[in-house]
Formats: C-alpha cells, structure tokens, sequence
C-alpha cells in the first residue's frame, strides 16, 4: 500500500469534511437527537460523496465543457435547500419536548445525501480536487479520504452529545443558533451566486 498517497487522502478527507459549512451545521442540529441521528447524517453525506465520486469519473469531461453556467442550477437548489432547512432547524422544538423523538435516523441520512448531492460545494470539490487527486495519487488515496471523512461523522457527534450532557439547554441554543445562522447564509449565497452565474453569462 502507498502510505503517501493513504497519508494525502487523510488530509484531504478532513479538508472536505471538517470546515464549518451547511453539512456540519445539520449533523450538529441532528445530534442533538441522539449520537445516530447525528452519524445518520454524516454517513447520507458521505454516500453523496461516494456517488460524487464515481460521477465525476464519468462525466468530468462532459461538464468541463459545459461551461460555468452548468453549476448555477446547483447553487439554486443548493441555496432553497439551505433555506429551508434553516427555517425548519429554527422552529424546531427541543428535541426532549418532540413528541416524535426527532424522527427515524433514516430520515437523516436521506436528508445528508439530498443534502450531500446539491451541495455546490462538495460538487464542485469533487470536479476539481477530488478528480485530480484520484488521477494522481490512485485508489490508497480515495482509502484515506472516506477514512477521514468516517471518523469526522463519528467524532462530530460523540463532542455535540458530549456537550449536550453537560448542559443541555446552552448547547440546545448555541447548535440551534449555528445551524440556523450558517444555513441561512450560504442559502442566500448560493442563490446570489446562481443569479450572478446566470447574468454574467446572459
């Protein structure tokens, strides 16, 4: 095995998967349910980027040559996802007050790989780091990436339902808070940035 290539895949596995964004802002609300909603999420977002993956294999050179305009019905869909996830995470009851305890984890891996598959961002990683990446350092280094990409869904939510313990209602408040306030500023952006992306090539 080329442990240089296992070691690159590790970096850029945390580079995807650990920078504050609309997914760690849903694992985060998520986990507050209970450690396997929060991993539920996680794992949907990583089946994204496994798919992510093998479509960007096959269909690099056709979007290449699309053009930029391609990516604006992702940033579309992206941002009103966003946007209603925000409005859904900030009228959400605590989850010890839901009648229905936070729903079935499987709705939250569904809701991780919807989530995970009209990401702007995870698609375009995917069509630029991810796809040099996999030409130049092989199959070890896509090893390293999901390897890094599962120990952050474990890790994430074992620290939000540690902090939950401690004291549940500030923590209650400050995910909520995060994941309402991230949410909603990249559902604004990635609208703006569909917008700029159609009439700048109008």
């Amino acid at each position: 095995m080329n442990f240089a290539s296992l070691f690159s895949g590790l970096l850029l596995g945390y580079s995807l998967a650990v920078p504050p964004g609309p997914m760690n802002a849903l694992i985060a609300a998520w986990s507050l349910r209970s450690f396997r909603h929060g991993f539920a999420v996680g794992a949907g977002a990583m089946s994204a980027d496994f798919l992510l993956m093998l479509l960007t294999l096959a269909l690099y050179g056709v979007l290449k040559g699309l053009g930029r305009q391609f990516f604006a019905p992702f940033h579309a869909a992206g941002g009103l996802f966003f946007l209603y996830l925000a409005y859904k995470i900030g009228t959400a009851k605590p989850p010890h007050e839901s009648s229905a305890g936070g729903g079935h984890p499987l709705r939250g891996y569904l809701l991780g790989l919807s989530l995970g598959l009209v990401n702007p961002y995870q698609v375009g990683w995917w069509l630029t780091a991810g796809l040099s990446s996999i030409a130049h350092f092989g199959v070890e280094w896509a090893a390293g990436l999901f390897l890094a990409i599962l120990t952050w869904i474990t890790a994430f939510p074992a620290a939000v339902r540690s902090g939950w313990r401690l004291n549940s209602r500030l923590t209650w408040l400050a995910i909520k808070f995060f994941s309402v306030a991230v949410l909603a500023v990249f559902g604004v952006l990635f609208i703006y940035t569909a917008a700029s992306l159609v009439l700048g090539e109008g």
